[in-house]
């Protein structure tokens, strides 16, 4: 709840200095409820996941250590095989 509150705070401050924005109270509350939601899930959801995580054995965690690595580098790279089709060859 905290939390919760103080990002709506933080959102209003914000949305004071930023002028273009029509309503800044409900854009502070949208801000502030679904920060609040998304800590309450993982709160509740993080356990299980630790849980699970500790159980795993070790070549399987590392083979999804490898994995996630992998993902990472394709969404680095992402961006670049976008720009490659605007290419112009002269």
């Amino acid at each position: 709840m905290l939390r919760t509150v103080g990002y709506s705070a933080a959102a209003l401050v914000c949305s004071i200095f930023a002028q273009h924005l029509e309503h800044p109270w409900w854009f502070a509350v949208r801000v502030g409820v679904v920060t609040g939601l998304v800590t309450a899930v993982g709160i509740i959801v993080n356990p299980y996941i630790e849980y699970y995580a500790d159980r795993l054995p070790r070549r399987v965690l590392g083979v999804l250590g490898i994995a996630l690595i992998l993902c990472g580098f394709a969404l680095q790279s992402v961006q670049y095989w976008v720009a490659l089709p605007d290419v112009k060859v002269v």
